[in-house]
């Protein structure tokens, strides 16, 4: 297992200053936040980019809502872009070794929430959402191809987009599948997950299925979001990979509960019973505690998610 880390999601633990939309603003803080991981052990970090397209006028006046930054138009606005440009430069020089990067759709950019046209209960196609949605992937990508250097990125498209809604709403299963398309004729499958993975076993199930059947290359990598129950979660994914003859590729934990015992020791025993876990990326939650965020999260040493074995 290497030595993972966290994702890294609000500056000074408050959600509204989020890495990307607000590095300007808070600049000291976030590096001092970096540094501190790093100091601490942690060698691998997540940058969550959650948005939409904030088309209103609080959102058109600062181009972010809270957590959320616009897509409004397919791109980044031009202080975010180069918030990112130097995020990307300060996590070079501190000298991170591999870089997660996780689209997270929200509010109208989210396939979930786009209108039930034909009221049959369930949310319908929307193409323009999806092609706005496209592009600005496309962008952030491009931006972010050209200012990593050496610094190696793995792309999750749609964060915990892998889930049992691929069974059961067509419009997000469209869009999974025509947005995973898109991304590897252009660039191939080797640089993404495509989406993480959520809902246990049936979200990963279920995008093998999905691709299988259109004929879309495998991601190079899984990445799965777990809280509860881990290890159980990651050896039942164990056969679905060696049936698609997946088992030999890397597998991410995602998202888990902040230096949590528990949590990693089931980690050990999935570990240990065949499942190819690289590293572990906490989240900013504690066991049994709400919310899901708090101020002193990112300074502190994760001993139990940085043994090397």
């Amino acid at each position: 297992m290497k030595t993972g880390g966290s994702n890294y999601w609000q500056i000074g633990g408050d959600s509204d200053y989020p890495p990307i939309g607000t590095f300007d603003l808070r600049r000291d803080v976030a590096t001092q936040e970096l540094q501190s991981m790093f100091e601490h052990g942690q060698r691998r970090i997540t940058l969550v980019c959650f948005f939409s397209p904030l088309n209103f006028p609080a959102g058109r006046e600062n181009h972010r809502w809270g957590h959320i930054i616009s897509s409004y138009g397919g791109s980044m606005y031009g202080q975010h872009q180069q918030n990112l440009i130097d995020l990307l430069a300060i996590i070079r020089e501190i000298g991170f070794n591999y870089l997660h990067f996780r689209f997270a759709a929200t509010a109208e950019a989210a396939d979930v929430n786009w209108p039930d046209i034909d009221n049959d209960g369930q949310p319908d196609w929307n193409r323009n959402q999806f092609n706005e949605n496209a592009a600005f992937i496309t962008s952030v990508r491009t931006l972010i191809e050209a200012n990593r250097g050496i610094l190696p990125v793995l792309y999750d498209l749609g964060l915990e987009y892998a889930n049992s809604r691929l069974a059961s709403m067509p419009a997000h299963e469209l869009y999974c599948r025509q947005l995973w398309k898109r991304y590897t004729d252009a660039y191939g499958p080797n640089d993404s997950c495509a989406f993480s993975i959520i809902h246990g076993v049936t979200g990963l199930r279920l995008m093998l299925q999905k691709f299988r059947a259109a004929r879309l290359p495998f991601p190079s990598a899984y990445c799965f979001d777990i809280y509860e129950t881990v290890d159980t979660i990651l050896i039942d994914a164990l056969p679905v990979l060696r049936q698609y003859g997946e088992e030999s590729k890397p597998v991410y934990i995602q998202e888990t509960l902040y230096n949590d015992a528990q949590s990693y020791a089931e980690i050990k025993s999935a570990l240990a019973g065949g499942v190819n876990i690289q590293c572990i990326f906490q989240w900013t939650k504690l066991r049994g505690q709400e919310p899901h965020f708090f101020p002193d999260v990112f300074p502190r040493r994760f001993d139990n998610y940085l043994v090397e074995i």
